[in-house]
């Protein structure tokens, strides 16, 4: 009997998800879609493999057997294709990775000039590319990883956090001359705003703490907030804050070096709003040795900058 790989791993992913709803967004499906692979598989073998409960949805007794199996063919094909292409890159001295704008901005430079100097003969590839992109990449592996903000957990994903950055206020002193060094959220309110669209970040308060993004949360937070311009990169915010144009809201990592002295930094609290940096993998993911110390030195450089 021939079976599409497909459905299995539609069936699979089900199965071990518990909901038609929940597979179909990880997949980029609708539910409907999801629902009529399932159907399809169950003709072509001749057996019902789920049942749909009030609450959710779990495997029938032949359906956890052939989830057992799948779930074990999938590993082992995973870790065949792993361990294919680390042997390839050892032969290929290759390393391709990806890196968020908004740390390759700052950080890549010195990173990979260390990396040259330990490695000479390996040749580098990067992507700068958003969170969303690269985390596409990962999955279609595209790239070994990627240095990314922090992204909610995905089963085929893995973050491994290396750094914890704050995000802070960037306003030019002619225009904003009497703003106190350290600025609350209800202080915000009486300014005008300049945000980075996508940006996911933490606020920390009361030590809880509560990941989105940073428009989402200045939306949710129950006060009128003046968003005067969102933008999508950080050396564009910083440009506009110069002006004069509103007070830009930037992780800490992303100001230029040489910044212009006619803007202050300012620091955030009640809540203060952080995001952490970090590795994203396929998880059981195997890298190699080149791309492990890649890893290592980005996150020595991250913690030097951040000082």
């Amino acid at each position: 009997m021939s079976v599409n790989l497909k459905l299995l791993h539609t069936f699979a992913r089900v199965a071990h998800l518990r909901s038609f709803s929940r597979a179909a967004e990880e997949m980029g499906r609708t539910p409907s879609a999801i629902s009529m692979q399932i159907a399809e598989l169950e003709g072509q073998i001749g057996l019902k493999l789920l049942e749909r409960t009030t609450r959710n949805v779990i495997p029938t007794p032949d359906g956890a057997i052939l989830l057992e199996r799948v779930q074990d063919s999938v590993r082992r094909l995973d870790e065949g294709i792993a361990e294919t292409r680390d042997a390839a890159e050892r032969r290929r001295g290759r390393v391709i990775f990806g890196c968020a704008p908004t740390v390759a901005a700052t950080m890549l430079a010195p990173v990979l000039v260390e990396f040259r100097r330990r490695f000479p003969d390996v040749s580098l590839h990067v992507r700068e590319v958003t969170s969303n992109d690269l985390l596409s990449a990962v999955r279609d592996r595209e790239i070994d990883f990627g240095v990314t903000p922090f992204v909610q957990a995905k089963s085929d994903l893995m973050f491994k956090s290396m750094l914890r950055e704050p995000l802070v206020a960037l306003a030019s002193i002619d225009h904003f001359k009497d703003l106190p060094e350290v600025l609350t959220l209800e202080s915000l309110t009486q300014l005008p705003l300049l945000v980075m669209q996508g940006m996911p970040v933490i606020a920390v308060q009361n030590k809880q703490e509560s990941p989105m993004l940073l428009t989402e949360y200045l939306e949710s937070a129950g006060l009128s907030l003046g968003i005067a311009c969102s933008v999508r990169q950080a050396a564009t915010l910083v440009d506009l804050a110069t002006s004069g144009l509103g007070v830009g809201i930037v992780p800490k990592l992303a100001i230029p070096v040489g910044i212009s002295h006619k803007i202050r930094m300012h620091s955030l609290i009640e809540p203060e709003i952080v995001r952490d940096i970090g590795i994203a993998t396929l998880k059981g993911e195997v890298l190699s040795r080149p791309s492990r110390a890649l890893v290592t030195i980005f996150k020595d450089q991250l913690t030097k900058g951040i000082q």
